[in-house]
């Protein structure tokens, strides 16, 4: 054979090779252990956003509704991002990462307690007449976190009726604007549009119902 049609040959048996490797790359995932939460397959020495509510109950059996909200870095570049909790973790949560580099995301919880992945009630993403974008979803009271790959984090929490509510009245629906949520450190101030690829999370601290959505297209 030739030595120009061996090069080619091997070219093409690498780009083959290639194509085969990123088709049967491990998704990114999210598992909850007893003390942590860990994500694998995430961007190399990247970053992962956990994000998660838990209903600990404390030795006067009085229920407390606890947030988490936390960046890890994969420092050592294996693809593995830990967040230990120095104690274990609530039967009664649910949690979510997301790869701050790829946007990937995924959701879990203890073994032996349901992951409620549930729609938006109502709405959803969606304009406010003022033309900013918002999060409307029927329900008391949410977590909500937004992350742009590449660029930044931002959440919000409301309940019905309250200070963030965008319409500001007690009617069992929340309306959370983009433009008011708070960034995360090393985040810029939030937009005022969605754009592709957003990933929104929100988390029904009640009754730990959890919706995932990337923003498909510009709303």
């Amino acid at each position: 054979m030739r030595s120009r049609e061996l090069k080619q040959v091997l070219c093409a048996i690498a780009l083959a090779a290639g194509t085969a490797s990123a088709a049967g790359a491990d998704p990114f995932r999210l598992a909850v252990e007893a003390e942590n939460l860990e994500a694998t397959h995430a961007t190399a020495r990247g970053q992962v956003v956990f994000f998660g509510v838990a209903r600990e109950i404390d030795p006067d059996d009085v229920v407390n509704v606890v947030p988490r909200l936390e960046i890890r870095t994969d420092d050592d570049g294996d693809g593995r991002v830990d967040l230990p909790f120095g104690g274990p973790v609530a039967l009664r949560s649910a949690w979510a990462a997301v790869d701050l580099a790829s946007g990937d995301f995924d959701a879990a919880t203890l073994p032996g307690f349901p992951l409620k992945k549930v729609n938006f009630r109502g709405r959803g993403l969606g304009k406010r007449p003022d033309g900013r974008d918002s999060v409307l979803d029927e329900r008391g009271i949410a977590e909500i976190l937004v992350v742009r790959p590449g660029v930044g984090v931002w959440s919000l929490r409301l309940g019905d009726g309250g200070p963030d509510d965008e319409d500001g009245t007690a009617n069992g629906r929340l309306e959370a604007a983009l433009d008011r949520m708070t960034p995360l450190p090393g985040s810029p101030a939030p937009p005022e549009s969605f754009q592709k690829d957003d990933v929104v999370l929100l988390i029904d601290p009640n009754l730990l119902e959890i919706t995932l959505v990337k923003v498909p297209n510009p709303l």
